[in-house]
């Protein structure tokens, strides 16, 4: 399933859309053989058509299962990118508040953070290199350690600490959030079943006089796209549905 979370999504929307058009054809056919074999039991094959019913119900109800995980997961990661930029938020206000020295070297190195959190939150890669993130916070840790020991304000200073720390907290968070995936075992069983619910819609469409393939088809290709957008939701970037990053973005251009 590690093809399903790579490929561009269109190349995975046509390979599903052919897989599940494929199965329909199998079971076509091989249900049309079975008659040309035993003409004389095609009048009791219409009975598949309430297992067929209960078949396509049970697909929907996986689908819709799949997409509200993949949902449940989008907006996590939509809440952490609010999160993180509260808590850095926060850091900054309590930093202006310092006294003139380290207040300008808390703020320098709070925009460069800001800055490398959102070019951390736009990289392409499935794990986003972290180097910059973790080089700033170690300097920005060892400034809010200078500010505890040299700021006559012991409330001021720890509160700076708490506020740093719950920063770089939402910050783990963040990259747990984002290399969590559905499970492989999950899409191998949705993708499974559409597949075999194909296959038995074939075998009940070489039942009857016309066979609408039509429609069948367009079904087919409604079902591939329902799984490729549980597929884009699923990705936090490569496709056409991100979380957006405007909270960060906000916070930035207001660390004048």
């Amino acid at each position: 399933m590690i093809l399903l979370q790579t490929l561009p999504l269109p190349v995975v929307g046509l390979g599903i859309l052919i897989a599940l058009l494929l199965a329909m054809e199998a079971g076509f056919l091989l249900q049309r053989r079975m008659k040309a074999r035993h003409p004389g039991k095609s009048a009791a094959a219409a009975a598949p058509d309430y297992l067929l019913s209960a078949v396509l119900g049970l697909l929907a109800l996986l689908l819709g299962f799949t997409f509200s995980l993949t949902l449940n997961r989008y907006e996590a990661r939509r809440d952490l990118v609010v999160q993180e930029a509260n808590a850095i938020g926060t850091t900054w206000l309590r930093a202006q508040l310092l006294e003139g020295p380290n207040r300008m070297a808390m703020s320098n190195l709070l925009r460069a953070y800001a800055k490398a959190r959102i070019d951390w939150s736009h990289d392409p890669a499935p794990v986003p290199d972290s180097g910059a993130t973790e080089a700033i916070q170690k300097k920005l840790w060892a400034e809010t350690g200078v500010a505890i020991r040299t700021e006559p304000s012991a409330q001021l200073s720890n509160g700076l600490m708490v506020a740093m720390n719950e920063s770089f907290d939402v910050a783990s968070a963040r990259g747990v959030a984002r290399s969590a995936h559905i499970p492989d075992e999950v899409l191998a069983m949705l993708l499974l079943y559409a597949i075999l619910s194909s296959g038995m819609l074939g075998h009940i469409m070489a039942n009857r006089a016309q066979p609408h393939r039509g429609a069948t088809t367009l079904l087919l290709a409604l079902v591939s796209l329902a799984m490729v957008l549980i597929l884009d939701v699923d990705r936090p970037l490569g496709g056409a549905i991100q979380v957006s990053q405007k909270p960060l973005e906000d916070l930035r251009a207001s660390m004048k």
